[in-house]
């Protein structure tokens, strides 16, 4: 490569017996001589070899320095008395935007100010600083009272600025470690550039018109810095790998070739930054470093990059100390944010924003996604030995297009097949014509049954389905609610068909109906069978948030925590979601579940969404449960009760709920008061559930109940009011409770058989 010319700035100071000169940006390479000429030479050759080592920075004719002559007065310590000291110094400053960096070589003295008519202020204030009051005299001395500009010159001495070219060989350069040459960058930055140089740089498939795009913007002569806009999922940071990729290959624009790349984030900036002026000093260093070492910078979120410190007001924040070199191009950045970020920022930082080139990243067709999907089959076959059938792919692309969550694609096709291939690996079988060990469909339904808990018989329309068995499911543990089970069980066929909507969650319901009857239970055998756990139920009471800063609590606050909800969601998007008393919650709760209901998605306070269309989302309200008795199991007409039933809640959750609330509900669902067959049932599960606890297991303890006893607990604990929790309560003080005591007493005992019966109106625990 030819040479290439670089102009620096040095320093001289000139009198009539002898000349001393220093390169600016690096002082400690200087020299002296006795003529002008003599120590240009000697700094030409300095700054040569300080371009090599990455030591000097280059300036543009836009950077020039300029000089200025100040004085200041500082008190100095002279024959034990506190004098005070006028000084003349040379002060040399260069100008980038908003900041001013100010550097005084009569004393070695540097520093960067806001304000330029506070220069002699700040300047005094660093002096002080720098020196402590006894030695401020000898250090000082020669400055004290010292001659003006024109005085100098007069004399025959100067102090100047002055600019040279340097002839420099890139490709001679010193390699020094990064760590050495770049602190500040090694300090807070990534090398991408180093880091996929020991591995083949992953490739964004399918999407070579945006990086060639990419790669055009960045190797371009203005407007450099580029903002990648997409839902999560695309390929966004995919393809900066990619262009790293390209850069290390030497497939890129001349400008682009040996540029190194370096992610940075808000967080690692101020990371350990306590004192004021502490994280300006980290950032203005770090914008020397990437201007001196030409290299472009990666932020993969633009959000949390501007909230790191300052506002549009406050222009010494992380964005405002960048903006002006990103608007004269020394600093290349690269950043991504979805588009629903874009509105925030927009709000807070209009100017930085506008000075990012947008390149947006839209979402893969199910057919280009396929071809990539294909073309990491043969990375799988590499890595795992194993590749993707056809069927496979298909699949794939099915299930990740039912159940997509916050993802767009290519991203969850591409991560449930190599979770499938880590997972499934030896399960692989061997087909004709292909050189390698395949996975087939019946992999990924189980690879995906494993990532979200729904039952395979749900995600693969060839595996047997029996409407029954579920419906079975839930009547076996929700009793008396014909309505809620059926409700259930077309919730369950609607997803195995595939016909739940794209946009929206898995269903949402509101539960009516007086305390105890079952209303959570069925939220949690839906959970059960959906998500194989009762605990991907996330349940919020919402009696809790009836304050105007409840919402907050939901989704957060600005610059704060993450609200409970987004970051539950977050970790696992499928869920039942269960708002309890949802008629208590504050007005502003609503206007977020609109959003859920509606859109499939919430919004946090820093404008991140996140998706809830994998979830069921469930209310449950006591509203209307003081109606007339008629509205209980027991007499009538079953038909007309069911009709008067769901007319007597229609009423009251249309007076009381918006109607735009109330029209994004699927179904209203009326759980009416338990009657008495209805509570021997819940007794006598109660009793089961007891009766197989562990304690009583390990031990071999088998123990039964008379029906008087089932009796005398209905008697004493049913009550239409409170449902089955009074029944629950009436077995654990009547049954769990002297199970526990005789187990305490006799805790030797092993395989015997224990009966509860009544005696003198009380039950008993007897052995057999």
């Amino acid at each position: 490569m030819a040479k290439q010319t670089r102009r620096v700035e040095v320093y001289l100071h000139q009198r009539p017996d002898w000349v001393y000169g220093e390169v600016l940006g690096a002082n400690e390479l200087g020299a002296a001589g006795s003529s002008v000429e003599e120590v240009l030479g000697r700094l030409g050759r300095l700054a040569e070899e300080g371009l090599k080592m990455g030591q000097v920075r280059a300036v543009s004719a836009t950077s020039a320095s300029t000089t200025r002559q100040i004085r200041v007065e500082i008190p100095v310590l002279s024959l034990g008395r506190i004098e005070m000291l006028a000084l003349s110094l040379f002060a040399i400053c260069r100008s980038e935007e908003a900041l001013q960096h100010v550097y005084l070589p009569q004393l070695g003295v540097d520093f960067t100010l806001t304000d330029p008519s506070q220069l002699e202020l700040i300047a005094l204030e660093q002096i002080r600083a720098r020196y402590e009051l006894e030695e401020r005299l000898g250090a000082m001395a020669q400055q004290a009272g010292g001659p003006t500009s024109e005085e100098l010159r007069a004399a025959g001495s100067t102090m100047e600025v002055r600019t040279i070219e340097v002839r420099f060989d890139p490709k001679a350069a010193i390699e020094a470690p990064e760590e050495e040459t770049y602190p500040t960058l090694a300090a807070v930055a990534e090398p991408m550039h180093r880091l996929l140089d020991k591995k083949d740089a992953p490739k964004a498939f399918e999407r070579r018109a945006e990086v060639e795009t990419l790669l055009n913007y960045l190797g371009g002569h203005s407007e450099r810095s580029v903002l990648l806009t997409g839902p999560p999922g695309v390929g966004k940071s995919v393809i900066i790998q990619d262009v790293v990729g390209r850069i290390l290959a030497g497939d890129v624009p001349e400008t682009l070739k040996g540029v190194g790349v370096w992610q940075i984030s808000g967080g690692r900036l101020m990371a350990g930054m306590r004192f004021l002026g502490q994280w300006q000093e980290r950032v203005i260093n770090l914008i020397e470093e990437v201007k001196t070492s030409g290299a472009v910078l990666f932020a993969e979120n633009l959000i949390e990059l501007l909230e790191s410190s300052g506002t549009e007001q406050h222009v010494e924040g992380i964005p405002g100390l960048l903006l002006p070199h990103i608007l004269s191009g020394d600093i290349v950045l690269v950043t991504e944010a979805r588009p629903e970020q874009l509105s925030l920022a927009e709000q807070k930082h209009p100017s930085f924003l506008r000075a990012l080139r947008r390149l947006p990243i839209e979402p893969l067709p199910a057919a280009e996604t396929d071809r990539v999907l294909d073309r990491v089959s043969f990375r799988l076959g590499r890595q795992h030995g194993v590749r993707l059938s056809v069927e496979a792919r298909q699949k794939i692309l099915e299930l990740t297009g039912r159940f997509r969550g916050a993802g767009a694609f290519p991203g969850p096709a591409v991560e449930l097949a190599e979770r499938m291939a880590r997972t499934h690996r030896t399960q692989a079988v061997a087909e004709d014509g292909q050189p390698r060990l395949v996975l087939l469909a019946e992999h990924a339904v189980e690879a995906y049954a494993s990532l979200t808990g729904l039952p395979k018989e749900l995600l693969d329309a060839s595996s047997e389905f029996h409407a029954d068995e579920v419906r079975s499911h839930f009547a076996e543990a929700i009793y008396g609610q014909p309505e809620g089970v059926e409700a259930m069980v077309d919730l369950v066929t609607v997803l195995r068909a595939g016909l739940n909507p794209p946009a929206r969650p898995l269903g949402s319901y509101l539960f009516l109906g007086p305390t105890g009857v079952g209303k959570t239970q069925t939220a949690l055998t839906l959970a059960r069978y959906l998500f194989a756990s009762h605990e991907r139920v996330i349940r919020f009471d919402m009696s809790e948030y009836q304050d105007s800063w409840s919402a907050a609590r939901l989704v957060g606050r600005y610059k704060g925590q993450p609200g409970e909800l987004v970051r539950r969601i977050r970790e696992q998007p499928f869920q039942v979601i269960l708002f309890d008393e949802i008629e208590k919650a504050h007005a502003t709760v609503f206007d977020f579940l609109l959003q859920i209901l509606g859109e499939g998605r919430l919004t946090d306070a820093l404008g991140q969404t996140v998706s809830v269309t994998s979830a069921v989302v469930i209310m449950t309200s006591n509203l209307g449960a003081g109606g007339p008795s008629s509205l209980g199991f027991e007499g009538g007409n079953p038909d007309a009760a069911r009709e008067a039933v769901g007319q007597h809640y229609r009423g009251v959750v249309e007076e009381f709920f918006r109607p735009e609330f109330v029209g994004r509900i699927d179904r209203i669902i009326a759980f009416r008061s338990l009657g008495s067959e209805t509570a021997r049932s819940l007794v006598e599960r109660a009793l089961k559930e007891a009766f197989s606890r562990e304690g009583l297991v390990r031990r071999l303890i088998r123990v039964s109940a008379e029906p008087a006893v089932v009796d005398y607990l209905i008697k004493i604990g049913f009550d239409e009011r409170y449902g089955a929790r009074p029944l629950r309560q009436s077995v654990e003080s009547y049954i769990i409770a002297p199970l526990a005591n005789f187990l305490s007493r006799e805790s030797d005992v092993r395989e015997v058989d224990l009966l509860f019966r009544m005696v003198d109106g009380a039950p008993l625990l007897d052995l057999v």
